[in-house]
């Protein structure tokens, strides 16, 4: 049996991020900006589209580091007072709200975001634009799973024992899965017992938890799993690669998040930072990430929604609402003890 995350892996990964003060300074370069961004698609997208528009448009460069969102906050934390290791955060909402409550994020100054006031208002934020959607589902091997699942009861099926794969709860794509299932099993944001009942027994079908997006993406091109919980366009984008990947969405309804962007307070390069950000929010930017083999979804008002986002998972903005969406304040709450109990209980 092959898995991504034991529980000594995880304490090894959380070891490294609370003892990021001892990063390296940065550099002091006045064309340079340091920007967190999530690995996988999104790393690949804001390297070959987001970077380029930027440098042209601002005459700046880019570094680019791909980290999770829980690991951007641990390494502002433990910078806070100090240099900061990055002018830009990338964050899912739950972590967007802790890092604001920590004071980590700046205000974010529309006045320096031309591309701001053509997004939704739903996407308008005072810390920060919300950059994308994203929505979550069942992808599954077609050459090894004949009948394409409809609900996360599938992953239960005795058929999938030891075939079955998720992600820890440090990435909010297995938070999300492990909320849904506790909506589904009758509870709330204020307790995660009945999910955590739930999910032992779905110990016998799993044959990894992984880290992060980016682990979890190559266990279904390794073939190591043929079916488990994953984001839409991570899916698409291994899909176009050649990978035999199909995704699905839950008839129970489809988890979905805002993914936002925000200046970090104390940001070396504030106004690159807002360039950067806004960089993300243009038209042409967005237009290009929508097309395959990303498929990410827009936020702009000047981006009608095309391909595989309009076919699988809008039409229209108005349909997002439709999804299935948590109390993140609440959530917080919450994550650090869950996220323990998920370490001991739920491993391989």
């Amino acid at each position: 049996m092959s898995h991504s995350l034991t529980r000594r892996g995880l304490l090894a990964g959380t070891a490294a991020a609370a003892g990021m003060a001892l990063v390296p300074q940065r550099g002091l370069a006045a064309d340079e900006l340091v920007a967190a961004t999530f690995g996988g698609t999104w790393a690949n997208v804001q390297k070959q589209v987001l970077a380029p528009y930027f440098t042209k448009r601002a005459g700046a460069t880019v570094v680019q580091s791909p980290m999770l969102a829980t690991e951007q906050i641990a390494k502002l934390t433990a910078a806070k007072g100090g240099q900061v290791p990055f002018d830009v955060a990338m964050l899912d909402e739950g972590p967007a709200l802790e890092a604001i409550d920590a004071g980590l994020i700046a205000p974010y100054d529309p006045a320096k975001s031309p591309n701001f006031a053509n997004l939704y208002p739903k996407f308008k934020g005072e810390f920060g634009p919300a950059i994308t959607m994203q929505a979550i589902g069942i992808a599954y091997n077609p050459k090894t799973v004949k009948t394409p699942p409809a609900s996360w009861a599938d992953l239960w099926k005795p058929e999938y024992k030891g075939r079955v794969g998720i992600t820890s709860l440090a990435s909010t794509l297995g938070l999300a899965f492990l909320l849904d299932i506790n909506r589904l099993e009758g509870g709330n944001e204020s307790s995660m017992d009945k999910a955590f009942a739930k999910l032992r027994t779905l110990l016998p079908n799993l044959a990894a938890v992984s880290a992060n997006f980016g682990a979890h993406g190559a266990l279904f091109q390794q073939g190591e799993i043929d079916i488990g919980v994953q984001n839409f366009n991570f899916a698409e984008e291994l899909k176009a690669k050649g990978v035999p990947i199909e995704f699905v969405r839950v008839s129970t309804g489809t988890p979905a998040w805002k993914t936002t962007m925000h200046v970090v307070k104390g940001a070396l390069k504030p106004d690159l930072a807002h360039t950067y950000i806004d960089s993300q929010l243009a038209p042409e930017v967005q237009s290009a990430m929508q097309k395959s083999p990303w498929n990410v979804i827009p936020t702009s008002s000047k981006v009608p929604y095309e391909g595989l986002v309009a076919s699988k998972i809008a039409k229209e903005p108005a349909d997002l609402d439709k999804m299935v969406f948590f109390d993140w304040k609440k959530v917080n709450q919450g994550r650090a003890a869950w996220t323990q109990q998920f370490n001991r209980e739920i491993r391989l």
